[in-house]
């Protein structure tokens, strides 16, 4: 499957802004090397960035404005902030599929090409 067929499948406006906002280049292989890892390994090894605050459950990396969490073969993306201001989950919880998630953001450039050509 290809970078546009994967992204048609997640809410555009969501996972354009969480790659530009969180996604940095020297990044990329800590947060797959994350959504990869047991909970054991996140717990030790990502410690200094887990969200250590009391609305989510689970081990999530925090970023600058979303949450990043995985369980199985799943990735959860948080619009913390949004959510801190009132705005309902399913308009800032993003399911994606950790194969997919792991693509996505190794072509992050792809991506966000596909998001500014098809956003006119």
């Amino acid at each position: 499957m290809n970078i546009e067929q994967i992204i048609s499948k997640y809410k555009h406006d969501k996972l354009e802004d969480f790659l530009i906002s969180e996604i940095d280049d020297d990044l990329i292989q800590e947060t797959i090397d994350f959504v990869k890892s047991s909970d054991s390994i996140k717990k030790e090894k990502y410690k200094d960035i887990l969200y250590n605050g009391e609305s989510y459950q689970g081990l999530h990396i925090e970023g600058n404005q979303y949450l990043i969490s995985s369980t199985k073969n799943k990735v959860l993306i948080i619009d913390k902030i949004s959510e801190e201001n009132g705005v309902s989950e399913d308009k800032t919880r993003m399911h994606i599929d950790l194969a997919d998630f792991i693509k996505i953001i190794k072509h992050k450039k792809e991506a966000l090409a596909y998001f500014k050509k098809h956003s006119a």
